[in-house]
């Protein structure tokens, strides 16, 4: 790839099905393109353990991709990870936005609070960006930046899911809010280098590419 490794995240995740083979793979492409970090399911861990520690970070996704698990669930299924493996360096929660934006900002609030609490690692959060107002979009950033989050993924980009993925309106509307206090992560249907650079030049810190589009070279 002639992007920076260190502004791509590589994962299987949003796959509908992923074998132990797909999550060697994921860090041997990683490691061929100089990429730093990836993204895997909290069932691929075990399977992991042995690559995780050639100098790529591993990011585990919790409750991925609905969210719709309680904010005591989601920071017991980072402990549960926590106790199973040391593979995580950080992890990735799908917030329940649905809930949120039906007035529960407190369960927000709390899903964020506990779950950065969980472990001594930086946690994010991923949302479908691109499915929020302006409001609940500065109401997310604001608390997210109170309770310590590290930062957010634009979009869970999820294969079978029919949800509108963000662009690059998108990465300035969330920098709007989070100025430079999260980490901004782009994601979606991203599939050429151009649209890469394009996320990029809007604002994005880091893109998370799947790693079966061709642009990652094996």
């Amino acid at each position: 790839m002639k992007t920076d490794g260190k502004k791509i995240i590589l994962t299987n995740i949003p796959n509908y099905y992923v074998t132990d083979e797909n999550c060697e793979n994921l860090y041997y492409k990683a490691l061929a393109n100089g990429i730093e970090r990836v993204i895997i399911g909290p069932s691929s861990m075990k399977t992991v353990e042995e690559l995780s520690s050639r100098g790529v970070k591993t990011g585990v996704t919790i409750a991925y991709p609905s969210g719709t698990v309680c904010p005591e669930l989601k920071a017991q299924e980072i402990k549960d990870c926590e106790g199973s493996s040391s593979v995580a360096d950080m992890y990735f929660v799908t917030a329940a936005q649905g809930y949120f934006m039906s007035g529960h900002e407190d369960n927000l609030r709390q899903e964020m609070k506990l779950c950065v609490e969980a472990a001594d690692k930086p946690v994010y959060f991923i949302i479908e960006t691109a499915e929020m107002s302006e409001e609940y979009l500065e109401k997310f950033c604001r608390t997210a930046i109170e309770e310590h989050v590290s930062g957010v993924v634009l979009s869970t980009a999820f294969e079978p899911y029919d949800v509108k993925r963000p662009d690059a309106g998108d990465i300035k509307r969330i920098r709007k809010y989070s100025g430079d206090q999260l980490e901004i992560i782009a994601a979606g249907d991203i599939r050429t280098e151009e649209k890469i650079k394009e996320m990029l030049d809007a604002g994005a810190d880091a893109v998370m590419v799947n790693e079966k589009f061709k642009i990652v070279g094996a």
